[in-house]
């Protein structure tokens, strides 16, 4: 026969195995905090933004001109971390990183139908995600021209003040310990009652018969 679950017998299992609900998810909130604060390096990312943005010689051109920096934004991405633009902020911050270390710790994204371009580095220090972002768009800026052939881009903002840092996500960290933590409770709680197959009660006992209880032995005090 099917063994149930009544809400009633439910809040007991809870009340029995409440301490394994809060001993799990305590340590697995410890073991996180742990891991962000001790292990985890802290990163730090710091933005510039560059504008795409040629200006038309009428105002007949400026719909079309609009519509071909939208299309070139797509284009500079690649081109910004392209060897050409990153070997020369190599040759700029006097080779403390390679090019290939550089476009690790770059990444390039802009919002839909928009002609900003938003450059990030993500590095371990502030200042030199600072100092990364700041000279990757002045090298971009100054070498597009002869790359393009146009000089249609713009340093709508740079890198400045402290960098936001963006690992480790410690509270996010901690949710998730905590949830893996009451997961692996229910778990555990649901494996053990489901693999008892102990008769405890008269009711378990009428449960599992299917007879009626006629008398019962009393414990000896």
């Amino acid at each position: 026969m099917e063994q149930t679950i009544d809400l009633g017998d439910l809040f007991k299992i809870i009340k029995k195995y409440l301490w394994v609900f809060i001993l799990l998810p305590l340590i697995f909130l410890g073991a996180a905090l742990a891991v962000s604060l001790f292990i985890i390096t802290p990163k730090y990312e710091a933005t510039t933004q560059l504008l795409v943005n040629e200006k038309p010689t009428d105002n007949l051109q400026m719909a079309q001109q609009i519509q071909s920096n939208l299309k070139l934004v797509n284009t500079y991405t690649e081109i910004i971390k392209s060897p050409r633009i990153l070997d020369e902020v190599e040759k700029n911050i006097d080779q403390v990183y390679s090019a290939d270390e550089i476009r690790e710790m770059l990444s390039v994204n802009n919002q839909a139908e928009s002609q900003v371009l938003n450059i990030n580095v993500t590095s371990e220090a502030p200042e030199i995600s600072n100092v990364l972002a700041n000279t990757i768009s002045e090298v971009f800026s100054d070498e597009v021209v002869d790359i393009m052939s146009v000089d249609n881009v713009s340093i709508l903002s740079v890198a400045e003040g402290d960098a936001k840092q963006v690992e480790p996500r410690t509270p996010i960290n901690a949710v998730i310990g905590l949830f893996i933590g009451f997961i692996l409770a229910l778990a555990l709680v649901f494996l053990k009652e489901m693999t008892d197959t102990r008769i405890r009660t008269e009711e378990h006992v009428e449960e599992i018969l299917e007879l009626p209880i006629l008398g019962t032995i009393a414990k000896e005090k």
